[in-house]
């Protein structure tokens, strides 16, 4: 199976995107220079700015690819665009995915392992769903993480995992 990737696009074309598919929060929480922020920069007061460029990318691995389960290991900026683009090929492809044997078709699964993360971002996510009635609605799964080993590596382990199969993790 050949994996479709999307086309480089200029920064313009991207928040023209976007603007399209109303997600205007992550527009405006943007600024230009993401680049020049640090590592650190994440455990300031401020929150992270959305990186258009890779959010973008992830949009259309998802959109391209037809892909309609996905699990995601923490919170933030991915999960509103995983829920948009969820709905959009729900939109398009509902009907030709009754015949595949799916238990969670256009389902979005979020482990969170830190309450304050979760909680800001559910609240974008909801506000994002009542305002423009939006039928994904993400799965929210309270778990811990912690570093362990597996084969001599250092791995992040979670405590619980959905009962799916997820087409883009």
């Amino acid at each position: 199976m050949k994996i479709k990737l999307p086309k480089k696009q200029s920064l313009e074309n991207i928040r023209n995107f976007f603007y399209k598919r109303k997600l205007f929060d992550l527009l405006k929480a943007s600024h230009k220079d993401h680049g020049t922020l640090g590592v650190d920069d994440v455990f300031k007061p401020k929150y992270y700015p959305p990186d258009l460029k890779l959010l973008y990318r992830l949009y259309q691995l998802v959109q391209l690819n037809k892909r309609t389960t996905i699990v995601e290991f923490g919170s933030g900026w991915s999960t509103m665009v995983f829920t948009s683009v969820l709905n959009e090929n729900k939109k398009k492809y509902f009907e030709k995915i009754k015949k595949l044997r799916r238990n969670n078709p256009f389902e979005l699964f979020v482990l969170e392992n830190v309450k304050k993360y979760r909680k800001i971002t559910e609240n974008k996510i909801s506000n994002f769903v009542k305002k423009y009635n939006i039928e994904v609605k993400p799965h929210w799964i309270k778990t811990e993480a912690r570093m362990t080993t597996f084969n001599g590596r250092i791995v992040t382990e979670y405590e619980k995992l959905p009962l799916c199969s997820p087409d883009f993790i």
